[in-house]
């Protein structure tokens, strides 16, 4: 089985909202506020960076996506991620781009 290392997919942040408490904002929140365009999302992983030549890069991945669903399951955290590129052939992943909401598929690949 060949595998997707970490290191293809560079920076992941936690996007989950969270009850608010009165002095704080959710990430998302902040994110909405410094960016309206912002995608409308209430879980997932934003990416921050896509290596170039990558499996993500390859299967049209850029940063600002953030990653909602891999393989059918909801994802949360990039724990989530990494577990499903070890353990998978093929990832079919939904991101949301802005309003859009698109699926990839990505081979992972194994480097040494």
């Amino acid at each position: 089985m060949v595998r997707l290392t970490t290191p293809q997919f560079r920076m992941w942040t936690r996007l989950q909202t969270s009850p608010p408490s009165k002095s704080m904002l959710s990430i998302i929140e902040e994110l909405r506020m410094r960016d309206p365009s912002f995608p409308d999302v209430s879980h997932g992983v934003l990416i921050h960076r896509v290596i170039v030549g990558s499996p993500a890069n390859r299967a049209g991945m850029k940063p600002g996506d953030v990653i909602i669903e891999i393989n059918g399951v909801k994802v949360n955290t990039s724990e989530e991620i990494y577990n499903a590129v070890r353990t998978s052939e093929s990832l079919n992943v939904v991101v949301r781009r802005g309003a859009d909401l698109l699926m990839l598929h990505m081979t992972p690949e194994s480097t040494e």
